[in-house]
C-alpha cells in the first residue's frame, strides 16, 4: 500500500468526523446571511417523514419544517425553535424563503421532491 492509500476507518474515526457542515448563505433582502446547517441523521430522518406525512392540504409546512430545523445562529443553534417564531417566519418573502429551502435541501443531499412534502 502507498502513502497515498486511504485506510480503513475505525468506528471512531467514523464517530469523530466533523460532518455535520454549516453552510452561509447570503440574503440580500434581508441586508446579511444565514447559516443553514445539515441535519444528524436522526433529525432528518425524522423530519424527512413528518413532512412526507403532510397530506396535500399542509403540505406548503414544508418549507417551514425544513427551514425551522436547518436555519442556526452563529453558535450553530437553531434560530426558531418556538412556534410563535415559525408563524413570524411565515411573514417572511417567499422568494427568500424558497431559495432558502432549495439551499438547505442541497445541504440534506435531498430531492427537490421533499420540498413538496414527498420525502427524501
Amino acid at each position: 500500500m502507498g502513502e497515498d492509500a486511504k485506510r480503513p476507518l475505525s468506528a471512531e474515526d467514523i464517530l469523530a468526523a466533523e460532518d455535520l457542515e454549516i453552510k452561509e448563505v447570503e440574503v440580500p433582502e434581508w441586508k446579511g446571511s444565514v447559516r443553514l446547517r445539515v441535519l444528524p441523521a436522526d433529525e432528518g430522518l425524522t423530519l424527512s417523514a413528518q413532512m412526507a406525512a403532510l397530506d396535500k392540504e399542509h403540505q406548503s409546512e414544508s418549507l417551514f419544517m425544513l427551514l425551522g430545523a436547518c436555519l442556526v445562529n452563529g453558535d450553530g443553534k437553531r434560530m426558531f425553535t418556538t412556534e410563535e417564531h415559525l408563524k413570524r417566519l411565515r411573514t417572511r418573502s417567499q422568494k427568500v424563503l424558497l431559495r432558502l429551502q432549495r439551499e438547505a435541501l442541497k445541504l440534506q443531499g435531498w430531492g427537490e421532491d421533499a420540498a413538496s412534502g414527498k420525502g427524501a
